[in-house]
């Protein structure tokens, strides 16, 4: 199979906006704290909603355990998709593993970029495979 070469554009590469890694990431990481660590949780410093909320919510462990679940596999699922649109786009290694991992990490907010610009590529008269 001959190396095809890539076209610089084909290397599109952009990060969403920090709110979304913040938002995203920070509550899967309060969420695995709540299914795995909950002691870690300082609940009395959180206020008279958040805290008592958060007790709550640590006392529906399989609840929390399947969402947890649900939300890696999500995540996984969306890398594999970003894998996927990144070869059909005919991107390069770096550029593909760059996008892959941050879909992995943020998820949809990256896969739709990633997304608009398949879109973008294929309304400009690009040929996809």
């Amino acid at each position: 199979m001959a190396n095809k070469m890539s076209n610089p554009a084909d290397n599109h590469f952009r990060v969403p906006s920090l709110i979304w890694f913040l938002l995203l990431d920070g509550g899967m990481a309060l969420l695995t704290i709540i299914t795995f660590r909950p002691e870690l949780i300082p609940y009395s410093s959180l206020g008279k909603v958040l805290g008592p909320f958060l007790v709550y919510v640590s006392g529906l462990h399989t609840l929390t355990l399947g969402i947890f679940y649900f939300a890696v596999v999500a995540h996984v699922g969306e890398a594999l998709w970003a894998l996927m649109l990144c070869r059909e786009l005919n991107m390069t290694g770096l550029v593909t593993a760059m996008w892959t991992l941050q879909v992995f990490i943020v998820g949809f907010p990256a896969l739709n970029l990633l997304r608009l610009h398949r879109s973008h590529s294929t309304l400009m008269g690009k040929k996809l495979q």
